[in-house]
């Protein structure tokens, strides 16, 4: 977990992104803020992190004030997840959140050349792009690895794909028992 900014202020004053990457799977989820800290920090964790996925067993992050506060080490304490921090002043320590945050902030430059400030608004879109773009590290989409499945794009929605047709149920059944037999294998 990282903290990018300060960014050119954003509707709602917002500068900041909070920045949580999973390891396995390299899903990316951002919030984006006027202010980050630990209540922030740990709102973002609840709501972004444990109602969605659950409760994970460990989160690397800096040694920012936001993240090695009492309230905030209690939140941890209160799950049970594990808080380990990176080298101080060596950001290389944690390498998945710099190489996550260099991509989302690189693509956020390319596509808001003249209107930098519109960043926040077009947040979703990023992560949407880098969801469901296979990965070099796991050859694979973050999206298929959590969800199990690629996302259905909207270019698919007008063309008919596997993914876009009603399937036929018996044919349907067949597939998943098979994929069911050879969970194991993948």
């Amino acid at each position: 977990m990282d903290i990018e900014g300060k960014l050119p202020a954003a509707p709602r004053g917002v500068v900041y992104m909070l920045v949580l990457t999973d390891y396995f799977t390299k899903w990316v989820e951002v919030g984006a803020y006027q202010q980050i800290r630990d209540i922030e920090v740990r709102d973002f964790v609840w709501k972004h992190i444990i109602c969605r996925f659950g409760v994970p067993r460990e989160i690397v992050t800096d040694n920012g004030s936001q993240f090695i506060s009492y309230d905030f080490k209690n939140f941890y304490d209160k799950y049970a997840i594990k808080l380990s921090f990176s080298t101080p002043r060596y950001p290389q320590a944690n390498g998945q959140a710099e190489s996550t945050n260099k991509t989302i902030v690189n693509t956020l430059k390319k596509r808001l050349e003249a209107e930098k400030s519109e960043w926040a608004e077009k947040l979703p879109e990023i992560l949407w792009s880098y969801r469901t773009t296979p990965r070099r590290s796991i050859g694979e989409t973050p999206f298929s690895l959590v969800y199990g499945s690629e996302a259905v794009i909207p270019i698919e929605t007008r063309l008919s794909t596997a993914c876009s047709e009603n399937p036929d149920d018996e044919q349907n059944n067949l597939e998943l028992s098979f994929e069911l037999d050879h969970l194991d294998e993948k």
